[in-house]
């Protein structure tokens, strides 16, 4: 009651007040909120930082849950929790230490919980969303591997159709900081995720990186061969740089060298067969040798027509021995000849070309670096020793370039006081500060003396008739009416206002 009854009788003193007491009490009102705004918005906050992001519902619940169990402040916002930027680091170490976040992604403790009323799509649904958790969860496991998202398709198997579709797979890696995954790797994430789902082949499934870099090896066995040839001429040309660098930077000094190298090569197979005859050269191929010799003897009469009639009588005959030979010989000829097959290997270099950038030289000049560029002689020298190293060849159009230029020099940051850093903060505390003195001693001070000066000249005035009152003998003395009218005739604004509170009172 005592404090409704104070109230009140504030607010009745403030209704008596006379409009210009009441405006310069606003005023300080006004001034006093103004003041405390300002300080509230200029005043540092508390900074807050993700401590995650794209979590799954079930890991942001149990994250929370956490911050709630250790009264650490926490905001929600944009798919991500922050938490006051002091705490982000201690905080990932512990929930890490307990196994939070599990790693995104529902696994198969999903049908844990006998849910009744589920359609067959639902299901169907469900089963591959825990394939895909599991399979996120395994290949997490790896150290190179920060995050990962699969997305796996299932076609339904339909006996109206005779078209038969695959199911295909894709995985989303995203790969620690410095980290790269080999081949093995990758052929191995590829394996996994096919033997894992039913009917999927190996060459359905595709990996990417967070660079949008096709990590798994193309369908096509054309684009096959070509990913293999574009990457075993960069291994050649990688070669070629590390060894030149290698060596121009044992003679100019380390960093002082900068070698690109490109390279053309042959990939096409040849084969080719070579059949050559040398006229000078006969051989026998095949010979034959045929002979033939016969001897015969021959009887008869007397030739004539008498002794061929018949009734004759015989006659005495002779006998003649009759002899033939018959000789035959056949040879052929060939000339020789050789065949060859020569088969060229794929992957021969047609040509290499070489560019090399080498920095000069620096000397002191009035207390500046002067840059000086290498010498011609020093030039021929490197571009003799980049050709032998390479195996130049001017027939196939070889070419080395070696330049001289001054290479950027990026100065070193020496650790020290950041002024810039700390004269922001002062200034973050020192500005409301100084605007508050500002504003009490220009703006609040004169608004209280205003106040307070019409209650002061009251005050004199009655103090003056008082003491006419209470000390009747001292009129002789001092003339108290004079004083006053001498105070009038100084101070008449003052008076007049003294004179309207009395007739207001």
């Amino acid at each position: 009651m005592a404090i409704t009854d104070r109230a009140k009788e504030v607010l009745e003193k403030i209704k008596n007040l006379p409009l210009n007491k009441k405006l310069a009490l606003a005023g300080v009102v006004f001034i006093v909120f103004a003041i405390l705004l300002t300080l509230l918005l200029w005043l540092p906050k508390q900074d807050y930082q993700v401590l995650y992001s794209n979590l799954s519902a079930e890991d942001a619940g149990n994250v929370i849950n956490k911050l709630k169990e250790k009264k650490i402040p926490y905001q929600v916002k944009d798919n991500a929790i922050y938490v006051p930027s002091q705490n982000v680091h201690e905080l990932r170490l512990e929930l890490a230490s307990q196994g939070i976040p599990s790693g995104g992604g529902v696994g198969f403790e999903i049908f844990d919980k006998s849910q009744i009323g589920l359609t067959e799509f639902s299901q169907r649904v469900n089963y591959i969303r825990a394939l895909q958790g599991e399979l996120q969860r395994t290949i997490k496991q790896l150290q190179e591997v920060d995050h990962v998202r699969i997305h796996i398709a299932i076609p339904e198997k339909s006996i109206f159709t005779e078209k038969e579709d695959h199911p295909t797979a894709s995985v989303v890696l995203k790969l620690k900081p410095g980290r790269a995954l080999s081949r093995e790797q990758v052929s191995s994430i590829v394996h996994l995720v096919s033997s894992s789902v039913e009917g999927l082949s190996p060459q359905y499934v595709t990996i990417v990186d967070q660079y949008g870099n096709l990590l798994s090896s193309p369908k096509d066995s054309t684009q096959l061969a070509e990913a293999t040839q574009i990457e075993y001429k960069r291994n050649i040309e990688k070669n070629y740089e590390k060894n030149i660098q290698t060596m121009l930077e044992n003679i100019v000094g380390k960093g002082k060298a900068i070698v690109r190298v490109s390279t053309e090569i042959d990939f096409s197979k040849v084969e080719k067969i070579e059949e050559k005859y040398d006229p000078d050269t006969i051989a026998i191929r095949n010979e034959q040798r045929l002979q033939e010799k016969t001897m015969a003897p021959q009887t008869g009469g007397i030739p004539g027509v008498l002794s061929n009639q018949p009734g004759q009588p015989q006659t005495a005959t002779t006998q003649q021995n009759i002899q033939s030979q018959k000789q035959q010989e056949n040879i052929n000829y060939e000339v020789s000849k050789s065949i060859s097959k020569i088969m060229q290997s794929t992957g021969q270099i047609k040509k290499i070309s070489v560019a090399v950038l080498v920095d000069g030289t620096y000397k002191e000049e009035k207390g500046k670096k002067v840059y000086v560029p290498r010498s011609e002689e020093e030039i021929k020298k490197y571009q003799e020793l980049v050709q032998a190293s390479i195996g130049y060849n001017r027939e196939r159009g070889d070419q080395v370039i070696v330049q001289s230029i001054p290479f950027e020099v990026i100065p070193e940051e020496k650790p020290g006081i950041d002024y810039i850093s700390l004269a922001t903060t002062a200034l973050k505390y020192i500005v409301p500060l100084v605007i508050i003195l500002l504003i009490i001693l220009f703006v609040l001070k004169p608004l209280i003396e205003l106040l307070k000066r019409p209650e002061e000249e009251k005050r004199k005035l009655e103090e003056i008739i008082i003491s006419e009152e209470a000390v009747p003998t001292a009129v002789e003395e001092r003339d108290i009416k004079e004083e006053i009218r001498q105070f009038a005739k100084t101070n008449p604004k003052k008076v007049i206002s003294i004179l309207r509170e009395w007739i207001t009172e």
